[in-house]
This record gives structure tokens, C-alpha cells and sequence, in this order.
């Protein structure tokens, strides 16, 4: 019996023992005191894919520190647990704008379409940059439902929020295409328009 089935039982080996402790390890620093720490650790359990933290992960979306629920959506998006889609969608209310921004890139990152509806709403948020976000989440989820509030968008007051959400409309792909041909008529988006027009097959 080597030193791994001592402790662990017969199955063991040391990659189970060397899992089991990175795991253990990162749990425990998540909650650390030092904020410095926590943002370390859960950046590392993201790049890590560390599924048996996501629990620990998804409660951090509400730390007080925004950078934080930051670091945390993130670190969800890249290992990409399920049960971690609820709380993110929940995310979108958060009061950081730096927040919302990321949560909703991660939905459209996961391709997420029960974050359809949400995304929708987060199109109309005070903040451009989460309106702009939101609409290339759309794009990339390519669900039709997103093609009358997209086409809404490209009227946006930002310049930004109205390019992306053309090039959304183009990435949902024909079902758009009356939409883009009318707005080639409109001079600010005609050359976007005209590009996203060309890139559907």
C-alpha cells in the first residue's frame, strides 16, 4: 500500500490526491480575508476549469467588492458549470456597470439562449457600455427573438451600441436580412449594414 492509498483508500493515486488538494486549497483562499487573494484564487480556479468550487464561486458573484463579483463571473464563464447560469443571469442587476458588462460578455461567451430575455432588458441599462456588451451577446447567442430589440438599438444614442447591435442583427444570420437591408438606408449604418449583409451564407 504506497503513502496515496493510506489516506485516500485503495483507488487512490497521486493525481487523485494532487486534485484533491489544488481543490481544497482554493476553497479555502476564496474566502480569505485579503481581497488580493480572493481575486488570485479565483482567477486561478477559472483557468483551472475547478468545477467542485463553482458553489463557492457563484456565492462571491455577491461579494462586497465589485472587482471581485467581477473576477467571480468570470471564473464562472470559463468553466462553464451549468449551475452556475441562474446566478449569472441574476448578475445582470448587479449595481457595477464594470460588473454587468462582463457578466453579460459571458452569457453570449457560453452561448447562453435562457439568457435571451434578460439580455434584452440589459439592452436598455443607463450604461452604454453594458448596452453595447449586451448586443454582441445577442449576436453570438444568434437567437431570432433578439432581432426586434437589436434592430430597436441601432436608433441607440452611442454610436458604439448602434455599430455592434448592426453587426448582431448579422450575426443572427437571414432571419435578420429585411432588417439590414433597411438599414443601409440610413447613411451612419450603411457601411456596417452593407458588411453584415455580405457575411451571411
Amino acid at each position: 500500500m504506497n503513502i496515496f492509498s493510506k489516506f485516500f483508500g485503495a483507488q487512490a493515486d497521486s493525481s487523485d490526491l494532487y486534485f484533491g488538494t489544488i481543490a481544497s486549497a482554493i476553497a479555502e483562499s476564496i474566502n480569505d480575508s485579503d481581497p488580493l487573494i480572493r481575486a488570485l484564487t479565483i482567477d486561478l480556479a477559472g483557468r483551472l476549469g475547478e468545477t467542485s468550487v463553482v458553489p463557492i464561486l457563484i456565492k462571491t458573484l455577491d461579494d462586497p467588492l465589485h472587482f471581485i463579483r467581477q473576477k467571480s463571473a468570470q471564473a464562472l464563464g470559463a468553466i462553464g458549470s451549468r449551475k452556475a447560469i441562474a446566478p449569472l443571469i441574476k448578475a445582470l442587476e448587479d449595481p457595477s456597470d464594470e460588473v454587468r458588462v462582463t457578466v453579460a460578455g459571458v452569457l453570449g461567451f457560453l452561448k447562453e439562449k435562457t439568457a435571451v430575455p434578460a439580455l434584452l432588458n440589459t439592452l436598455k441599462d443607463h450604461s452604454p457600455h453594458t448596452r453595447m456588451k449586451a448586443a454582441i451577446s445577442l449576436g453570438f447567442i444568434g437567437d431570432q427573438r433578439a432581432i426586434p430589440a437589436l434592430f430597436a438599438a441601432t436608433k441607440d444614442d452611442n454610436e458604439q451600441v448602434r455599430k455592434y447591435a448592426v453587426e448582431a442583427l448579422g450575426r443572427i444570420g437571414k432571419s435578420a436580412i429585411s432588417m439590414l437591408l433597411e438599414l443601409i438606408k440610413d447613411e451612419r449604418l450603411r457601411d456596417i449594414a452593407t458588411e453584415s449583409l455580405m457575411k451571411i451564407k
